[in-house]
């Protein structure tokens, strides 16, 4: 079966439930194309009785019958049958034209002029419907140049032709007579032939129409190449015949403006004449190939199916019975899907002949096959997918978001730890570089101060400076020890302790925090130092002035937090997150809670979190 249009091929296993709209549209369809049928089939047999004389009505019929009656009865098959519908729909049209095509063999000069017409609108046709192949639209590029380009040498340079031109060129197919025996045309305009006909327009028609014809040939075969395995069960016979009748018009075009009156030339064109039949059989026979390996493979996965299946099997068998051995199984996760390992994988993109078929447990999904787009529409494949697989991938779910919180838990931790001794460091150099070296230096002055045979002023004014180097002194640790975890945050709460934050923050910072209790040290502390994180990230980046406002209420039995500013703010889809966004994150959920950060250019950032209250965390004041 075909691969996917130029869009994202992503289906659903649904539950089978009758759309009864959809069904009485589809008897409808099929009522009104049955009937068209019908009409068509009836004007095919009854035209040969006013067209060519009796000896020759029998063979006519049976021609007419088989050009019409096999189009229109292998369209009406693939009616309503996934991808091919519109294809199905175009058959049945080309069938429905053909009737006009064989008035060619009328000796009635106007039934004959209106059969010649007809047979070159019958190739602008099959030109569509073999480009169009298999789901009935030009979805491609290359396809739709095609068309248009057999469209306007059509329209162009062999329709205007009819009321120019004294006779239509000879061996054609649907045509009896030749030369001189064959009826006037009914359509000539003027008097005379003009001479830029048969010197200029019918040599450029003939070329063109060969460069097209190759430009045809060499595009199926591309396709043909470049299909999957499995797509090419249902491809390869119509491509073959277009490809066959797009050589051989050529080909006889060609012949027929060089040597016209050869046996040789009269052959290819009856030929020609059958080939919208023998292409409407080459589409039969790839159905019934597809039919065939539906069959086979449904047999290969219930001999697999026999005996249990461990959960790493399935994906084995679905491959093997299918004969799709790139088939994937996987798993629904936040945001996209992730294999068996938890690794991140894409949705199969446009033109990659893949396609993912979610799998769903009720109205849950639990995990999805990436598999050749030749199976997309193929219920059989999704089915047996659905029916043995579910189970399987709500397990194979379950396990991966399990191996993927574990990693995200492990990586947390890691940078909890890397972030700690990031912090030591710190104190250890802020020790070592401020109030270590101030308290060596107050020890030297004492030394200095204490040394006997001082002069008392002197004394007086340097035990002066000692005093505020002992303040300084003590300043510098005051803000160390706030620095690794403030008193006023263990002593009087949250609200107390982000004032004092706000107020040595470098930026204008309001604080709003409603009266609520005390919480637990990890909750208290999780929501501080996020705020004085995100504080910090907006005296780095929002811009000199920007204004801060940081609210903290309790919601819903949750804490919530929130610092927005007003500054530069920046892209958050396109920036990754920095460290200090990153320990925001880890912070709050190492107590089970959510974090929210955006951002845009000009507009600022808000950086909110919700934390879980169980019964017991509220407290008193």
């Amino acid at each position: 079966m075909p691969g996917c249009s130029l869009r994202r091929c992503v289906d659903r296993i649904r539950a089978c439930v009758e759309d009864w709209p959809a069904v009485r549209s589809s008897k409808r369809e099929l009522i009104v194309g049955t009937g068209a049928a019908v009409a068509v089939a009836a004007a095919s047999v009854l035209v040969p009785a006013a067209a060519a004389s009796s000896t020759t009505v029998v063979l006519e019929t049976a021609a007419r019958t088989v050009a019409v009656g096999i189009p229109v009865a292998v369209g009406l098959l693939a009616w309503r049958r996934p991808p091919f519908e519109r294809f199905g729909r175009l058959l049945v049209a080309i069938g429905a034209v053909m009737p006009a095509a064989t008035l060619a063999l009328s000796d009635d000069a106007v039934l004959y002029s209106i059969g010649r017409v007809a047979n070159w609108a019958l190739a602008a046709g099959l030109v569509y419907l073999i480009v169009a192949f298999p789901s009935g639209r030009l979805a491609q590029r290359p396809d739709r140049g095609l068309a248009t380009a057999a469209g306007l040498v059509i329209g162009l340079l062999y329709v205007p032709t009819a009321l120019f031109v004294e006779a239509y060129p000879t061996p054609s197919p649907w045509v009896s007579c030749g030369g001189s025996d064959c009826p006037r045309n009914a359509f000539m305009a003027v008097a005379h032939e003009p001479g830029i006909i048969d010197q200029v327009v019918s040599p450029a028609r003939v070329v063109l129409s060969i460069v097209l014809f190759v430009a045809i040939i060499a595009r199926l075969a591309y396709r043909v190449r470049s299909a999957t395995a499995l797509g090419r069960r249902t491809l390869t016979p119509v491509l073959a015949v277009a490809m066959a009748w797009a050589g051989l018009f050529g080909l006889t075009l060609g012949v027929r403006q060089a040597w016209p009156g050869t046996v040789l030339v009269e052959v290819m064109v009856w030929v020609i004449a059958f080939a919208v039949p023998a292409m409407a059989v080459a589409f039969l026979i790839g159905l019934t190939r597809w039919w065939v390996y539906v069959g086979a493979s449904l047999r290969r996965l219930a001999a697999r199916l026999r005996s249990p299946l461990a959960p790493d099997e399935i994906r084995d068998a679905i491959a093997d019975a299918f004969e799709d051995p790139s088939l994937e199984v996987v798993y629904r996760r936040a945001g996209g899907w992730v294999d068996g390992a938890g690794r991140a994988v894409a949705t199969p993109a446009p033109g990659s002949r893949r396609c993912l078929t979610e799998v769903g447990n009720g109205d849950r999904v639990v995990g999805a096959l990436i598999h050749d787009a030749a199976l997309r529409y193929e219920r059989a494949f999704s089915d047996a997918a659905a029916s043995c697989a579910a189970l399987t991938l709500e397990t194979h779910r379950l396990a991966a978001d399990t191996d993927l919180l574990l990693r995200e838990v492990h990586e947390s931790r890691a940078r909890i730890a890397a972030s700690a001794d990031n912090e030591r460091r710190r104190i250890e150099r802020d020790i070592h570089e401020g109030t270590q070296q101030r308290l060596l230096s107050l020890r030297i002055r004492v030394n200095v101060a204490g040394r006997p045979g001082q002069d008392p002023a002197a004394a007086t004014v340097a035990l002066r400076e000692l005093a505020g180097e002992v303040d300084a002194a003590i300043a510098d640790v005051h803000s160390l020890a706030r620095g690794t975890y403030p008193f006023v945050l263990t002593d009087q709460g949250l609200a107390e302790a982000l004032a004092v934050a706000a107020d040595d923050a470098s930026v204008p910072t309001t604080v709003g925090a409603e009266p609520c209790g005390r919480y637990p040290a990890e909750i208290e502390n999780a929501v501080y130092f996020c705020c004085l994180e995100a504080l910090q990230n907006a005296s780095k980046h929002a811009g000199d002035s920007a204004a801060v406002r940081v609210t903290v209420a309790e919601r819903d039995d949750s804490v919530c937090f929130e610092v927005r500013d007003d500054g530069a703010g920046f892209d958050a889809g396109a920036v990754p997150a920095g460290d200090g966004l990153t320990n925001i994150r880890d912070r709050v959920t190492a107590v089970a809670g959510l974090v929210t950060i955006e951002s845009a250019p000009g507009r600022g950032t808000r950086v909110s979190a919700t934390i879980p209250l169980s019964p017991s965390h509220a407290t008193g004041a």
